[in-house]
């Protein structure tokens, strides 16, 4: 009944990542290799206390890790566990050696390493590495399809978890418990260990580690008949996810795929009596997400009708509160649900609605950015850039008009498709009873590529948009102030006498740098770098702007392939646009390292500064376009952010992009 949780060591791992920025500097350098080994092994031939070489080790690991696709990582290991074979140098790297094992497939090897972790903890008389090692043993060891073996390695630490000084642990603990009984069906004793886990976390603060534990607890009500729960734990985890993605309107989406793998309609009742709850509750949160799943159940039953009465109920609720970002996400399904009905007026009235209102959300902010800047100058100049961002409002206006007719225009071709695809359904239905399944797949795959294809069409669009303003500020605005500079020197030579009131010099100073403010706008917009040369080429572009800056700058590429997705190089150029602007304005820095890691299916972007730092919290927490923005983009590529940041230390962040 119960498919098997995400039990890996995500949770035990969270913290470790703190532990590198109390390491030497040395450590955070890129392309982790056998010469930062050597490095490694110098500083411990000249360290005494145990607590700072045990940090070393615990970076060393670490670092090998993240830093190095698996087998590399395997040989470095091998490496330097032949030039330092002290016991602590086991005790420690053991746990990243056989973290690396694992992510390779290699159980048995992982296996055996924990237990000789076991081993030596007991010989330095380690709680915490004991307690560890036999937490991961029984991930291991169920993940083996042993959960027997699993449960006794787990019960040999219950006693000593339990201890006052050991708690910190007990989360995990009783994680890798509920995935055991999960194994052995024991799905009471299962709920039991994950209701613990709830205990141990609620009042800790918003941090991966809460949202993954609060996550697997859903993941877990989904499945049961359990209404109330449902409605809780759907409503405490989509607050979660809304407070550390606040500037992102689907902050709640990673609930919405999870609803998504249980469309069965054996869950109709549940998620009914979970909207009932959530209505009484007034539960806004988990109100939308049921509401929204229940209706993709009823559409993968072929009976959308039903889902629409319920999201219909929806936009009446949502009209009473504050919940823009929701009211956009059931608009959004109510067009696809009228959409599969063949309520293609409908469907088009309430994509208008969802067009609108996402127009409305946008230009809200693009106002109190533009008050903002009016507060900030005053002089006339200043007052010159605010008409500038008056204008630049207008021409976005346009270009969102543009865009929302061509949202329209697609979406019209989506119901034609749609329409075309169902009557193609109809003439097939006399062929076979068994081929229905397969087609009513083809369907739902063919709309989503449909939707994807609309999202690409809508981002090459403004792409094109602004090389088309750019080429127009460089070839008819430069080349029309160079000719007005030009009248102006013909005028200084015939009329010498203006040069008294020195009108002229002032007038050409102006135009100067009205030509080369436009150069940069054009630039900026869409570089010739990345249309000509790539991505790298484009980034070398900005390395070669930094080091004119005055700063230290380094840059590398490692296996980056030669073609990429040119949306993604898009997203991607303006992602390293956002994260150096934020480096040049706040970090005070000199020094900027960039690094692109291509590994299989994904490409890793690093950018390192050693500025002054920042509290990221703190700074997410102030609404800031700057983090958001950042965050966003690398959310729209489906990607994963890392910030690894403290005042006066600098800031190293990590972005990693699927392919």
């Amino acid at each position: 009944m119960l498919v098997k949780q995400l039990n890996t060591y995500i949770s035990i791992y969270l913290g470790l990542a703190l532990i590198l920025m109390c390491q030497s500097n040395f450590l955070y350098a890129q392309g982790f290799g056998k010469d930062k080994v050597d490095e490694t092994l110098t500083v411990l031939k000249t360290t005494t206390d145990p607590e700072e070489k045990r940090k070393l080790y615990f970076a060393l690991g670490d670092s090998l890790v993240l830093k190095n696709a698996p087998a590399k990582a395997t040989e470095l290991f091998q490496y330097f566990l032949k030039k330092d074979t002290t016991a602590l140098a086991k005790l420690i790297l053991y746990e990243a050696y056989s973290r690396n094992y694992s992510r390779s497939g290699f159980l048995d090897e992982a296996i055996a390493l924990k237990k000789e972790g076991i081993t030596l903890s007991e010989k330095f008389k380690d709680e915490s590495r004991f307690i560890f090692y036999h937490i991961t043993l029984a991930y291991s060891y169920d993940q083996k399809n042993k959960p027997d073996l699993a449960l006794e390695y787990l019960n040999a630490i219950e006693e000593l978890v339990l201890q006052e000084n050991n708690t910190y642990q007990l989360a995990n603990f009783y994680d890798a418990k509920s995935a055991v009984y999960n194994s052995l069906k024991e799905y009471d004793t299962q709920e039991a260990m994950l209701l613990k886990i709830y205990e141990l976390v609620k009042d800790m603060p918003n941090i991966p580690k809460k949202r993954y534990h609060m996550y697997i607890i859903l993941d877990f009500y989904t499945q049961v008949d359990n209404p109330e729960q449902l409605t809780k734990f759907t409503q405490i985890l989509s607050e979660l996810y809304e407070k550390a993605h606040a500037n992102t309107p689907a902050g709640h989406m990673p609930i919405e795929a999870l609803f998504k793998r249980r469309l069965s309609t054996e869950n109709i009742p549940l998620l009914q009596k979970a909207i009932a709850i959530s209505d009484s509750l007034n539960s806004m949160n988990s109100y939308v997400s049921t509401t929204i799943a229940l209706a993709n159940i009823y559409e993968s039953a072929n009976q959308p009708e039903k889902g629409i009465v319920y999201l219909e109920q929806a936009v009446e609720k949502l009209k009473t509160v504050e919940k823009p970002s929701h009211l956009i996400d059931i608009y959004t399904t109510l067009a696809s649900m009228n959409a599969a009905a063949e309520n293609f007026q409908d469907a088009y009235d309430y994509k208008i609605l969802q067009a609108s209102l996402q127009d409305s959300v946008t230009s809200e902010n693009m106002k109190r950015n533009i008050a903002e800047i009016e507060i900030e100058f005053e002089t006339e100049k200043k007052e010159r850039k605010i008409l500038e961002q008056k204008l630049e409002l207008e021409k976005q206006t346009q270009q969102k008009t543009q865009i929302r007719n061509g949202l329209i225009a697609l979406s019209l071709i989506a119901i034609l498709v749609f329409i075309f695809f169902r009557y193609r359904l109809r003439s097939q239905k006399t062929i076979a009873e068994q081929t229905l399944s397969i087609q009513a797949q083809k369907i739902t795959e063919l709309q989503q590529k449909n939707k994807l294809l609309a999202l690409n069409s809508m981002i090459e669009g403004q792409e094109a948009e602004r090389l088309r303003i750019a080429k127009d500020l460089h070839d008819s605005l430069g080349g029309l102030l160079s000719t007005v500079k030009a009248h102006f020197t013909t005028i200084q030579n015939e009329i010498q006498q203006i040069e008294d009131f020195n009108l002229t010099e002032k007038t050409n100073k102006l135009i100067d740098e009205a030509v080369v403010e436009v150069r940069r706008i054009s630039h900026n917009m869409m570089p010739q770098a990345l249309s000509i040369s790539g991505l790298q080429g484009a980034i070398e572009d900005l390395g070669l702007q930094l080091q004119q800056e005055g700063y230290q700058t380094n840059i590398e590429f490692i296996n980056v392939p030669e073609t990429l997705d040119p949306t993604k190089e898009v997203m991607l150029y303006r992602l390293l646009q956002e994260l150096l602007n934020n480096i040049r304005k706040h970090a005070h820095a000199t020094e900027i390292t960039l690094q692109l890691i291509g590994h299989e299916n994904e490409l890793t972007v690093l950018v390192e500064d050693n500025g002054q730092g920042f509290n990221y919290e703190d700074e997410l927490s102030k609404d800031g376009i700057g983090l958001s923005s950042v965050n966003s983009r690398v959310q729209f590529l489906d990607g994963t952010i890392d910030w690894d940041t403290e005042l006066g230390r600098g800031t190293a962040i990590s972005v990693c992009v699927p392919l």
